[in-house]
C-alpha cells in the first residue's frame, strides 16, 4: 500500500497536474472575489473554452493510429459509461425516495453525473501528457464524454425543464447535443480515426498516414490545434475557481443535504466504479489496462455537473440544492481526485 502512495505522490506528472489544478482554481476564486474579473469575463472565458478549446481537444484526441484493440476498448467504455450513469441514477433515486419526486430525481442526477468535460478530460490530459498512454486515455475519456453529453443535454435537461422528449422537439434536442462545436470537432476526429487506413496515404518519415491525419501531414499548422487544446486544462480550472468565487460558501457549507449529495458523488460513486471495474475484469467480461481503468474511474470522479446546476437555476428546479451541492462537490474534488488516482492504482494491483 505504501508503495502505491509513494508511486502516485512522487510522480512528477501527477504532482504537476494536482498543483496546477489547485493553484489555478484558487487564482480564479480570488480574482472573482476581488472583482478583478466579472461575470462578463467569465462568459467570455466560457465561450473560448466551449467553442474553441474543447472542440480542438476533442478532435486532437482521435489523432492516433487506428488499432482494433483500442477501438473495441473505446466502444466498451462507451457502453460501460451508459451502464454506470443509469446505475447511479437508479441508486440515487432509491436513496432519496423520501425527498419527494422532484427533489429525489434531481438529487439522483447530481449524484450520477459529474463534470466530465471540464474536469476529467483536462485532469487526465495533464497527468498523462507526454507519456506512452496519453493517446489511449484521451481516446477513452473523449468517448465517455459523448455519453456524458447525452445524459446531460437529453435526459438531465429534459427532467429538469419538465419538457418531455416528443416527436416535435426530438429534432431540436438532438441538434442541441450533436450540432455544437464540441460534437462537430469530436465527430470529425472520430471519422478521421475510423477511415484513415482506407483513404489516400501520405508518407512521413518512412511511414504512411492518411492525408486527413493533419497532425502528421501538416504539423506546422496543426500545432495551433494542439495549442488550443492545451488551453483546456488551465482555462477550465480557472473557470471552476471563478464559479466558486461567486458562491455563498457559508450557506453552502451549512446545508447538510447538499453535503450528502456531494459526498455520494465524490466518494461513493468512484469507489463503486472501481469495485465494479474489478469485478468486470475478474469475471473476464473485459480486460482493463491502466488507461481504460483511469478513464472510466476519473470520468466518474468528477464533481457535480455545473451544467445541470445552471439548468436548475434557469428552470427554477431545486436551484438552492443544485448550486450548493455543486460548490461543495467542486471544492471536495481538490482532495478526492488524488485519492481516486490512488484507488485506481490499488485496483490495478489486482488486475
Amino acid at each position: 500500500m505504501m508503495n502505491i502512495f509513494t508511486k502516485v505522490f512522487t510522480d512528477p506528472n501527477f504532482l504537476g497536474a494536482f498543483l496546477q489544478t489547485v493553484i489555478i482554481i484558487i487564482l480564479g476564486f480570488f480574482m472573482m472575489r476581488e472583482g478583478i474579473v466579472n461575470q462578463a469575463g467569465k462568459k467570455t472565458l466560457s465561450a473560448i473554452i466551449w467553442k474553441v478549446s474543447v472542440p480542438c481537444f476533442a478532435f486532437n484526441a482521435f489523432m492516433q493510429d487506428f488499432e482494433w484493440t483500442t477501438f473495441k476498448a473505446s466502444i466498451f467504455e462507451f457502453f460501460l459509461a451508459i451502464f454506470f450513469y443509469i446505475l447511479f441514477i437508479v441508486i440515487g433515486k432509491f436513496l432519496f425516495i423520501k425527498k419527494g419526486r422532484e427533489l429525489s430525481t434531481v438529487s439522483a442526477l447530481f449524484m450520477a453525473i459529474g463534470q466530465t468535460t471540464l474536469f476529467s478530460m483536462p485532469i487526465l490530459q495533464s497527468v498523462y501528457q507526454g507519456q506512452e498512454g496519453e493517446a489511449q486515455v484521451m481516446l477513452y475519456i473523449s468517448t465517455i464524454s459523448i455519453v456524458f453529453r447525452i445524459f446531460v443535454y437529453i435526459i438531465g435537461l429534459s427532467i429538469i425543464s419538465g419538457k418531455k422528449i416528443t416527436a416535435e422537439n426530438f429534432g431540436p434536442a438532438m441538434k442541441k447535443v450533436f450540432v455544437t462545436p464540441v460534437m462537430i470537432g469530436m465527430g470529425l476526429g472520430i471519422l478521421v480515426f475510423l477511415i484513415q487506413n482506407i483513404t489516400p496515404q501520405y508518407v512521413v518519415d518512412g511511414h504512411s498516414y492518411s492525408v486527413f491525419r493533419l497532425d502528421k501531414t501538416v504539423p506546422i499548422l496543426y500545432k495551433t490545434v494542439r495549442g488550443l487544446a492545451a488551453l483546456l486544462s488551465p482555462l477550465s480550472m480557472f473557470m471552476i475557481g471563478m464559479s466558486i468565487g461567486q458562491a455563498k460558501l457559508a450557506e453552502s457549507f451549512s446545508d447538510a443535504f447538499s453535503w450528502i449529495i456531494a459526498l455520494l458523488r465524490n466518494i461513493f460513486c468512484p469507489i463503486l466504479t472501481a469495485l465494479l471495474c474489478l469485478v468486470i475484469h475478474k469475471t473476464g467480461i473485459y480486460q482493463f489496462n491502466e488507461y481504460s481503468l483511469m478513464a472510466i474511474l476519473i470520468g466518474f470522479s468528477a464533481p457535480v455537473s455545473v451544467t445541470l446546476s445552471l439548468a436548475c437555476v434557469e428552470h427554477h428546479c431545486e436551484e438552492t440544492i443544485a448550486s450548493r451541492s455543486c460548490v461543495i462537490s467542486t471544492i471536495l474534488t481538490i482532495m478526492t481526485f488524488p485519492a481516486c488516482f490512488v484507488l485506481g492504482h490499488i485496483i490495478l494491483q489486482f488486475l
